[in-house]
C-alpha cells in the first residue's frame, strides 16, 4: 500500500532513525498511525496536543475498536478542556486515561516490542492548512527523551479529566 509515509519509510519503520519533516498541508499527525500498524502490529498510543478535532479522534476510535492500539493516553491543554467540552467526551469513549494540563506540545508516542516511535512536531491533532515541520523518530535516545517527558507531565503535571 503506497501512502505518503512510504517516502519517509520506504522500508518500513526501522529502529534508529530521526527523520525531519516539513509540508503545507500534506498530511494530518493522526494519518500515520495505520501505515505504522500494517508495518508493526497493534500498539500503545499516547497524545500530547493543545487542540484536537472529531477528524483526528474518529480513526483513532476505529484503531481502538479493531485493536489495532493496545491502549490509548490522551494529555490535552486546558483550552481543550474549556473549549471543546464534545471533544473530551469524545476521547473519553477512547483512551484509557485523559489528562489536562497546560500544554502546547504536540508530540504523538507509540510502542510495542517491535518499534519505539515518536513524532514531536508543529502540528496539532486536527486537520493542517499551514506550513507544519518536526520529527519522527524511532531512535532509542531521542524517543526515550520524549516519552519520559510525557510521563512525567502525564503523571506529576497534569489532572485527569472524569467523566461521569
Amino acid at each position: 500500500m503506497k501512502s505518503i509515509f512510504t517516502d519517509y519509510f520506504p522500508h518500513g519503520p526501522l529502529p534508529g532513525m530521526i527523520i525531519p519533516y516539513a509540508h503545507k498541508g500534506e498530511w494530518a499527525v493522526h494519518e500515520i498511525l495505520p501505515f505504522l500498524f500494517n508495518y508493526v502490529g497493534p500498539f500503545h498510543l499516547s497524545v500530547a496536543s493543545f487542540n484536537i478535532s472529531e477528524d483526528s479522534l474518529r480513526p483513532i476510535f476505529f484503531m481502538k475498536e479493531r485493536k489495532e492500539l493496545l491502549s490509548v493516553q490522551f494529555l490535552f491543554d486546558h483550552n481543550v478542556h474549556r473549549h471543546k467540552i464534545d471533544m473530551m467526551f469524545f476521547s473519553s469513549g477512547i483512551a484509557n486515561q485523559i489528562r489536562i494540563s497546560s500544554t502546547h506540545m504536540k508530540l504523538l508516542i507509540c510502542h510495542n516490542k517491535l518499534i519505539n516511535f515518536a513524532m514531536v512536531g508543529s502540528a496539532n491533532m486536527n486537520r493542517v492548512t499551514r506550513h507544519e515541520a518536526g520529527i519522527i523518530t524511532t531512535e532509542d535516545i531521542t524517543y526515550n527523551y520524549y516519552k519520559d517527558y510525557f510521563d512525567n507531565v502525564f503523571s506529576n503535571d497534569s489532572i485527569p479529566f472524569i467523566f461521569e
